[in-house]
């Protein structure tokens, strides 16, 4: 099932869903349609908790699922292989936005990992990184 939606996008956006649809032979609705599908649930194991909660408002257990974070295992193989391809040979477009995206949610869950880590040294819940 569908929905159909009408928004007003920056004009360069629809200019690289253009150059993609001409590159791909779709139109521009399918374009953006596929990026939505492709770049969308990338998000789904970034949780309410990881990305909107106070860390200091979490429980102990929370708090240590944090410190723990670790990226999707597909989504870092998939890291992994376009980053191996980009050194080797050029990305497509595509891949380089897919890319961007997955760098987006490493940094993200990176950055949570280190306040979750910071939060259970403070409550001493886990031992200090040594240098």
């Amino acid at each position: 099932m569908t929905v159909p939606i009408t928004i007003n996008l920056p004009e360069g956006l629809v200019e690289s869903a253009q150059r993609l649809g001409e590159a791909t032979a779709r139109n521009i609705s399918d374009v953006l349609v596929d990026t939505l599908e492709i770049i969308l649930p990338t998000f789904n194991n970034l949780s309410e908790i990881n990305i909107n909660s106070e860390i200091y408002q979490l429980s102990n257990e929370d708090v240590i699922e944090l410190a723990n974070l670790k990226m999707d295992a597909n989504q870092n193989q998939r890291l992994g292989e376009l980053q191996a391809k980009g050194k080797n040979t050029s990305l497509t477009e595509s891949e380089r936005y897919e890319l961007l995206v997955l760098m987006s949610i490493y940094k993200i869950g990176q950055f949570r990992k280190s306040a979750g880590l910071a939060e259970a040294v403070r409550r001493e819940l886990k031992s200090p990184l040594l240098p």
